[in-house]
């Protein structure tokens, strides 16, 4: 897929200092802004931490593999956060800090948006999917309570005008697919769904 005009230009070549280069992949680059428009986080200094809960694990080290020329030595380290009175198990990895110019377009004002003019390609749709996705058994749902307003609205249009894909934004902070959509969502992001998220898809795909 092309970028369309007016696209937003992600740096593909980053630095923390001068003599020191990250280089990432267009690939790399498509699961980043997938995992940022999901659960992952950049750090104000740059880092991105990439965590889920440790039933998710085998996809925590996809990732890391995807990511491995990005990212601190070692694996995933499992790590306990307590919520409530509950004990809570995740898996986790940083990227390395070099990310502050990609903080910038996404957290603007400190808070997360949608940027205007991204490129949402079919596979940054899949992992956004497979991080915050669900299939109720009648929708196709994303949980997006972390855009309001402008954001949503953004997210939206590229979401019909780059990959043709209708949406209502619900009340309570969920995407939901409008149904004359899902088998163009299903056809765009299943290629890319690892085998421990398929439950996420639906089976048969509706129409």
């Amino acid at each position: 897929m092309g970028n369309p005009v007016g696209s937003l230009e992600m740096p593909m070549m980053l630095r923390a200092r001068k003599r020191l280069v990250l280089s990432v992949t267009p690939r790399q680059r498509e699961i980043l802004v997938g995992c940022i428009l999901g659960d992952a986080y950049i750090a104000t200094l740059g880092k991105i931490r990439i965590e889920h809960s440790i039933k998710q694990r085998a996809y925590v080290e996809w990732k890391r593999k995807e990511l491995q020329s990005l990212c601190y030595p070692g694996e995933p380290r499992e790590i306990t956060h307590m919520y409530r009175g509950k004990r809570y198990q995740s898996v986790f990895f940083l990227l390395r800090q070099y990310f502050r110019v990609w903080r910038d377009i996404f957290y603007p004002e400190k808070k997360k948006i949608f940027p205007k003019d991204l490129l949402l390609t079919p596979l940054a749709l899949a992992i956004w999917y497979m991080d915050d996705g669900c299939w109720t058994g009648k929708k196709i749902l994303i949980s997006t309570e972390s855009f309001r307003g402008e954001s949503m609205s953004r997210l939206q249009d590229v979401l019909y005008r780059q990959l043709h894909i209708e949406t209502i934004a619900s009340s309570n902070g969920k995407l939901v697919i409008r149904k004359k959509s899902h088998e163009i969502f299903c056809n765009l992001v299943s290629p890319y769904i690892i085998a421990s998220m398929r439950y996420k898809l639906p089976n048969p795909v509706t129409t």
